[in-house]
């Protein structure tokens, strides 16, 4: 238990120091109020139909750029790593690394390391969005690969897209991503995906 604290103090000190991966092409155009329903987790059916569009668009940018990262390291490596990204409040999209300690780790604690410290942010308010990548299978067909992509928004959206992937004569082709529901983890307790239903098709 004392080892896991470590591990997590180290990942919290190096997401001070988070290098930029990519840039939001769109900065927040919105102004997104700091607290009220929304920082609760309790969207009112006017406030999901003002905001999902544009949680939806931050999704796509956040789990486009982890995609393509993502794809670039596995052409190399041919294995998925697990990593994460986060969007901050003003649109920039930063790319999470864990401390050498974490970098160290196995897979399944890499997860949950990401999870932990974008926790900590999420309820902080620090970001507006989280995207963690990781390696996973589709059940009852365990030839086929996937990168699985766990994502949630501060305005209400979770969802877990799962994106098939093939090598083809040292080519890497992605296929179609599905999104399915998933409960908030980070940013709230307690709550189911229902509000997936308003943005379902656009991640």
């Amino acid at each position: 238990m004392r080892h896991l604290k470590a591990l997590f103090l180290s990942t919290l000190l190096i997401l001070a120091a988070v290098s930029p991966a990519v840039v939001a092409q769109d900065a927040v155009t919105e102004d997104i109020p700091d607290r009220n329903a929304l920082a609760d987790g309790k969207l009112s059916p006017d406030e999901i139909k003002r905001y999902a569009g544009l949680a939806a668009k931050h999704i796509q940018e956040l789990t486009a750029a982890a995609r393509e990262e993502v794809g670039s390291e596995l052409k190399e490596s041919g294995v998925v790593i697990p990593a994460a990204w986060m969007m901050m409040n003003d649109g920039e999209i930063k790319r999470v690394r864990l401390g050498e300690s974490g970098e160290k780790a196995a897979a399944t604690m890499k997860v949950l390391m990401f999870r932990a410290a974008l926790k900590s942010l999420a309820r902080h308010g620090k970001i507006l969005a989280t995207a963690i990548v990781y390696a996973g299978t589709v059940e009852g067909d365990t030839d086929t690969r996937v990168l699985a992509i766990e994502h949630e928004h501060r305005l209400g959206l979770s969802g877990l897209q799962v994106v098939p992937y093939r090598f083809d004569q040292g080519d890497l082709s992605f296929g179609e991503p599905d999104t399915q529901k998933k409960p908030y983890e980070l940013f709230y307790d307690g709550r189911g995906a229902e509000s997936e239903d308003q943005v379902e098709g656009k991640t």
